[in-house]
């Protein structure tokens, strides 16, 4: 893509840092679903948090966490933590996404507003290499 091309960013950095994302949003959607089965937490015990991190969607959006920050320590090796950084807010926009698709959540016009101005931000962010 041109836009990539004049402003010298690194497509495979761009491509490890949405991977890395992706994993995050998954992780939470994983993470979210783990606690609906799971219920609402009342017991803070040493066997009632055991109990929470040992249900299969908890424990599967952990992992998910840990393939993400694999993907994320990558991105940091290769570019300035004040430019990986900032992509962590796509983590917003996809877990919006993810969240209506998953658990059918309703996302209004404010937070699809929030959703555009992110991406416009990083858009910003991707110019200045």
């Amino acid at each position: 893509m041109e836009i990539f091309k004049k402003y010298e960013v690194n497509m495979d950095t761009l491509l490890i840092i949405l991977i890395a994302i992706v994993f995050s949003a998954l992780g939470q959607v994983a993470l979210k679903n783990g606690m609906l089965h799971f219920g609402a937490v009342n017991d803070l015990s040493i066997q009632g948090i055991i109990s929470m991190f040992l249900n299969p969607y908890v424990l599967g959006g952990l992992c998910l966490y840990g393939i993400s920050t694999i993907f994320w320590l990558v991105a940091l090796s290769q570019k300035d933590l004040s430019y990986v950084y900032p992509f962590v807010a796509l983590t917003i926009c996809l877990v919006l996404v993810f969240s209506k698709y998953f658990f059918n959540e309703q996302i209004g016009p404010y937070r699809f507003a929030g959703i555009i101005v992110i991406i416009c931000g990083l858009a910003l962010l991707i110019k200045s290499g």
